[in-house]
């Protein structure tokens, strides 16, 4: 989004906190070392634009809702244009084009949108989440079963994934019914493969059963 909107909006991003820590992320115990974080994650990114970091307690972060990826856009005045829950570039993209339009004031596209946007982080996800394995991947799993290895599989796939999921703009209406009917397929498979695992592991268990009344 930066290389393509950059010059048009000031962009900043805001360190809260840590969402799944682990070995190599652990829990800010003071500000100094969220500081430390975020400058690891400017350099290892190689971002460009400003990053600043919320207090301990994270006030920044509650008052802007709390929510793990959102993304605001601040009008000209300084007033919330639009409040985009989790973060989508195609979405801010659009809501850019129609905040310029209207000489940069004002509320745009309604003002939110609280559809929740995962495919580009679950593209991406999981170098967060090996970062701080095993822990990390235990406590996604305990937060939202199945999502550790959905970041897997999805990592696994980011070369053939990546280029839609991680675009930044907007797709046709022909393209987002057929991506609609491929991820519709993607998540019943990997319905049924959990659903098989769990069968093998439940018959294992009955066999092992059968074989100690025996």
């Amino acid at each position: 989004m930066y290389a393509t909107v950059g010059h048009r909006v000031h962009v900043v991003d805001v360190v809260v906190r840590q969402n799944h820590p682990g070995p190599d992320v652990p829990p800010y115990a003071t500000t100094t070392e969220k500081a430390e974080d975020a400058e690891r994650y400017r350099a290892e990114e190689q971002i460009p634009w400003p990053i600043v970091v919320d207090d301990l307690r994270g006030t920044t972060h509650q008052t802007y809702c709390g929510m793990a990826d959102p993304t605001y856009l601040i009008d000209s005045d300084g007033r919330v244009a639009f409040y985009n829950m989790w973060t989508h570039v195609p979405t801010l993209y659009r809501a850019i084009d129609a905040l310029q339009r209207q000489g940069a004031v004002g509320v745009v596209l309604g003002g939110i949108d609280r559809r929740p946007h995962f495919a580009a982080a679950m593209t991406e996800g999981w170098r967060a989440i090996r970062r701080g394995l095993s822990q990390s991947y235990v406590d996604l799993e305990l937060a939202a079963p199945g999502m550790g290895a959905s970041l897997w599989l999805a990592y696994q796939l980011r070369a053939v994934l990546a280029p839609v999921t991680q675009r930044e703009r907007p797709l046709p209406p022909a393209s987002k019914l057929g991506l609609t009917v491929a991820a519709v397929g993607f998540l019943s498979a990997l319905t049924l493969l959990r659903r098989r695992r769990r069968s093998v592991a439940m018959n294992a268990s009955r066999r092992r059963l059968d074989d100690g009344e025996r």
